[in-house]
């Protein structure tokens, strides 16, 4: 059916009536009564994206203790915070180096989530590695992927082709494509997105949606609309395209990116502007965006310098979630992002602060508390326990 034609979209769940209640219930939620996600045959996986994908995926970051083990309970907050916001979706594709703690990660996330709200990954490296480790995931209940293409070297358009479907072939699951800004397609279109390669690979029946990088243009962005919207489920976390996109082309999710920077559980204004877009109720909508602006501003002056070479500061991120009733914690040199060490400065940290004060959100104060991460600061741990560290300055 021709994206024309799709029905208008709402985000995933009602809109929160009381954000706190939710968490409080998703706390006392039984195991037994966790549901375990349908399991949907690769042929039937678009189809399936298009219903399910409906609203915002946030990117989830590990808590760890200090001897470098994982700390359950902070992830388990994290997952219930990020049901509490709203999201569709919580991306588990960061951080947690070494095999067996990627794999107790997955297994603490879809323990929590218990069908409450989705949980995704990333597909990175060889496909022999990739395909083993979603295998892993999809034992676990993960039903979608996103899947980078290499940026090391000068790979043909048909050995990129390969590279994806051997993946795809591999998994049931869904997997999401990536349409990025920078240099390591160039060969292949002058605008660095690989058109003739996507529009290939948009054919395989469990490549089901694509996200689109915060600095790709406009101009890039609807020609990906164009050639693909068809047959894929795009979404852009360009926060400036959001009301054109769903307007003009039925925009109905976004991801991952840290949705928590321009709202809070209380005050879930991205999501709420989502849903008042797929409602054709423009004006509103658009009065919310204006009152997160100035949070927009902060994020975009730390993010837009970073993306075109595939940088994530980890730890300024994780602030953004504590500061909004996330787990916090520093996530420590294993979150460093292909060698670069990003220090989180006091400035920022007030800079971000401003931000959500500007939109009506007070956020937390004690730092300490997230140095250490709320669930060990409950536990007595002190920032004297866990500094110095390289991504902090006092």
């Amino acid at each position: 059916m021709n994206r024309r034609d799709f029905t208008s979209m709402v985000t995933a769940g009602a809109l929160l009536t009381s954000a706190s209640s939710m968490l409080n219930a998703a706390e006392t939620a039984s195991s037994s009564a966790k549901a375990k996600p349908a399991k949907v045959d690769r042929a039937h996986r678009k189809e399936w994206a298009r219903q399910h994908f409906r609203g915002f995926e946030n990117i989830f970051l590990p808590s760890y203790q200090p001897d470098g083990s994982l700390d359950e309970q902070g992830i388990r907050r994290d997952v219930r915070q990020s049901i509490a916001h709203g999201f569709f979706s919580t991306f588990v594709g960061a951080g947690a180096g070494n095999i067996a703690d990627r794999q107790r990660l997955i297994d603490i996330v879809t323990d929590e989530a218990g069908g409450k709200i989705a949980v995704s990954t990333s597909g990175f490296g060889a496909p022999t590695d990739a395909v083993k480790w979603l295998q892993y995931c999809e034992s676990r209940g993960v039903q979608h992927a996103l899947v980078g293409l290499p940026r090391q070297g000068v790979m043909s358009e048909d050995q990129l082709y390969q590279h994806v479907a051997t993946i795809a072939e591999g998994v049931n699951m869904g997997l999401v494509l990536y349409a990025v800004d920078g240099e390591a397609f160039r060969h292949l279109h002058p605008s660095n997105v690989p058109f003739g390669l996507f529009n290939r690979l948009a054919d395989i029946p469990n490549v089901v949606a694509m996200k689109v990088m915060t600095t790709l243009d406009l101009a890039n962005t609807m020609a990906l609309y164009e050639l693909l919207g068809d047959r894929l489920t795009i979404g852009t976390v360009n926060f400036s395209f959001t009301p054109m996109l769903v307007k003009h082309y039925k925009m109905q999710w976004s991801g991952a990116w840290t949705v928590e920077a321009l709202q809070s559980p209380e005050k879930p204004y991205f999501v709420e502007m989502l849903k008042l877009l797929q409602q054709d109720k423009f004006d509103e909508a658009m009065k919310l965006y204006w009152k997160v602006t100035p949070a927009i501003k902060a994020l975009l002056a730390l993010m837009t310098p970073l993306l075109p070479k595939g940088l994530h500061p980890w730890p300024h991120l994780k602030f953004y979630q504590w500061a909004v009733g996330g787990n916090g914690g520093l996530v420590g040199p294993k979150m460093t992002d292909m060698g670069h060490e990003f220090v989180l400065k006091r400035e920022e940290r007030e800079s971000f602060r401003n931000a959500y004060r500007a939109m009506g959100i007070e956020p937390a104060m004690n730092d300490e508390e997230f140095v250490v991460g709320r669930a060990a600061y409950a536990r007595g741990l002190r920032a004297k326990d866990v500094l110095p560290n390289p991504m902090w300055e006092a």
